[in-house]
């Protein structure tokens, strides 16, 4: 049948065709696709690389091959008719023989079956490979009939089925004594050898070494590739995503935590403001407490002239002024001593309404609104009192030729606004909220940045002190609640403050602090201990005016030796709680070690719970907040020795 098939041969040089049974056919000379072909690849590779030029080579060629085998085996099956595996294998080695590749002889170990045991022994006599590099006197380390094994391993394939491939074991290139293959599925090929190597027992030869084509081991590294590929790609993505993502959400910390750093500066900026604050305020207090008492003495002359009088009158309002500007200060600082009652934050607003109108003028309208339930926080009501007035008197200002002001008290609730406040069931008491909205000049993003740092202020010299909008900071603070501003050029200005709401009544008005009626025993001995001069030369007469006996000093060290010298007959120790070397608790202390039961009076420019964090101030002990009247001194002197 293949002779038939091959003995219709036309060869027509002049149009440069050469058929066999209407197939168009080629011929090629051996050497060039075997010896000199793989020469002229190590010349491609260069000096040093004949191994990768080799294995390079090898690899074109078994593919290449392979590829016609199978090609070549489906042209001749179809036109033949050949349907049985058997037939088309048989088919093979003749058809191999009539194209000039080698003449095949089949061993009779070999087991041709459609499935994984498949198994062929062969021999290629007159291998046109081996032939082709013993011509050229060439020999090589492994087997060179590369093409032979592909082409008919191609062949089998394509007439059995699955996949094989076909390996040299010997071959007469390298000076064995024929050209043996082994063809195999391509997972058995190596068992394959190894089980033959072994029960053949071949010879010693000059290479020994024997190579299996890499055809579907390429293949399915290839569709490895292509699936590590493809779920790289997914990763890549899903990665690039993820990077997406964190980088949105690092952007979004990056911005959150500037914005906490820079909050956090402004805090910092704050304390340590609010402790120059504390600081300035109480050194002057110390000095109020010179020019209240002062004048409160001199106005106690029986014969002092009428315009003297009224000046002494105005350097004591001069004095409660200064006092309430310290108070500020102290707030500020957030050691304003506060008395937080539950206050009914709509009905306080309504109170304040006359006040507030008197405050702002003719020329700016006032609407008050106030929910109609009871709207309850926990604050001092005079400093209350100072939010409202300061917000209001900034209102006015920032509408020097008139506008509108509108306060309203509402309760939220989780942030919404309920109009029914007053409403049982509420889970939560939710939150008491004083807005204070304005239509004047509007400020920038740089002023609102500085709204609340002591002594900022956009007014003109003489207008202000800046003190107003830090005081108002400060006491939110301390009451527990927030501040928002919102504001911009042109569009006026709004104050939210909040504080947490509490369910319960608000607290009666506390009643007028009773005068003295504890009368001061007569020849009492009381010792002063005071580093500021001045004060304490006025206590010396204060106390001394009021029929006691007094010993003084500026130096708390020296205390001791006064209390020695009067041996115990000190009734009551007046001492400052800050001085130099020797704090008064430390003194009171150490004058207790002899006298126990030793009251004391404790005087100060710092709050008592300030002014105790030093040091507790200890049993038997009253405290007096400078500047103080002398009134209020000797109501203490009088209360603490009648105790």
């Amino acid at each position: 049948m293949v002779s038939a098939y091959f003995r219709q041969r036309v060869e027509d040089p002049a149009s440069g065709r050469l058929e066999i049974m209407g197939e168009r056919y080629l011929l090629v000379r051996a050497a060039s696709l075997s010896v000199e072909f793989v020469r002229v690849v190590e010349e491609l590779f260069g000096p040093g690389r004949e191994g990768e030029a080799q294995h390079f080579a090898r690899n074109i060629l078994f593919d290449l091959a392979h590829a016609l085998g199978r090609a070549d085996a489906r042209t001749f099956h179809e036109r033949m008719g050949l349907a049985d595996p058997v037939e088309r294998l048989s088919a093979g080695p003749v058809h191999f023989a009539h194209t000039g590749w080698a003449l095949v002889d089949v061993s009779s170990g070999s087991k041709p079956t459609v499935d994984e045991d498949y198994l062929l022994i062969y021999d290629h006599l007159n291998s046109f490979e081996a032939e082709a590099w013993l011509e050229a006197g060439r020999k090589s380390d492994l087997p060179v009939c590369i093409m032979n094994a592909g082409y008919s391993s191609g062949w089998c394939q394509e007439s059995f089925g699955p996949p094989l491939v076909a390996a040299e074991i010997e071959c007469r290139a390298r000076g064995d004594a024929r050209c043996r293959f082994i063809m195999a599925p391509p997972s058995r090929i190596e068992a394959r050898i190894r089980t033959y190597l072994e029960d053949v027992r071949l010879p010693d030869t000059p290479g020994g070494r024997y190579e299996i084509p890499d055809l579907f081991s390429r293949k399915r590294l290839e569709d490895e590739l292509r699936r590590a590929h493809d779920e790289l790609e997914v990763r890549v993505r899903e990665r690039t995503e993820e990077l997406r993502r964190a980088n949105e959400r690092l952007q979004m910390e990056i911005a959150e935590r500037a914005r906490l750093e820079g909050e956090l500066i402004q805090a910092e900026k704050l304390r340590a403001l609010g402790q120059l604050a504390g600081g300035v305020a109480h050194d002057f207090n110390n000095l109020l407490t010179v020019i209240q008492a002062s004048a409160e003495l001199a106005e106690s002359e029986p014969h002092l002239p009428a315009r003297a009088r009224a000046a002494l009158g105005d350097i004591r309002w001069a004095s409660r002024s200064a006092a309430e500007l310290t108070d500020q200060l102290l707030a500020f600082s957030r050691r304003q001593p506060a008395t937080p009652r539950v206050v009914d934050l709509g009905a306080a607003l309504s109170e304040m309404r006359k006040v507030l109108e008197r405050l702002i003028g003719s020329d700016v309208a006032l609407r008050v609104q106030v929910p109609p339930a009871p709207a309850c926080v926990l604050i001092d009501p005079a400093q209350l009192q100072q939010i409202v007035m300061n917000l209001a008197a900034n209102a006015r200002d920032a509408m020097p030729r008139g506008g509108h002001l509108e306060i309203t008290v509402r309760v939220t609730h989780d942030g919404r606004r309920d109009a029914q406040a007053g409403d049982p069931g509420t889970d939560d008491a939710g939150w008491v909220e004083l807005e204070v909205r304005d239509d004047g000049q509007g400020m920038d993003e740089a002023t609102r940045t500085r709204l609340f740092e002591p002594f900022f202020t956009t007014k003109s010299l003489g207008r202000g002190s800046g003190l107003g909008l830090a005081t108002v900071y400060g006491i939110v603070q301390q009451s527990g609640g927030d501040v928002v501003v919102e504001s911009a050029p042109g569009t006026g200005t709004t104050f939210r403050i909040r504080w947490p709401r509490v369910l319960a009544d608000p607290d009666p008005t506390a009643p007028d602090a009773p005068e003295r009626t504890t009368p001061i025993p007569a020849g009492a001995t009381v010792l002063v201990v005071e580093d500021q001069e001045q004060i304490r030369t006025l206590l010396e007469k204060t106390l001394r005016r009021a029929g006691l006996h007094v010993l003084s000093t500026g130096d708390p060290r020296a205390a001791e030796s006064l209390l020695q010298e009067a041996e115990g007959a000190v009734d009551l120790l007046i001492t400052d709680v800050v001085m130099p070397g020797l704090d008064g608790p430390a003194l009171a202390e150490r004058l207790r070690a002899v006298d126990p039961a030793l009251p004391v009076i404790f005087i100060s420019g710092y709050p008592g719970e300030v002014a105790g964090e030093r040091r507790p101030l200890g049993p038997h002990a009253a405290f007096l907040q400078k500047p103080f009247r002398l009134e209020e001194l000797l109501e203490a002197v009088a209360r603490t020795l009648g105790d």
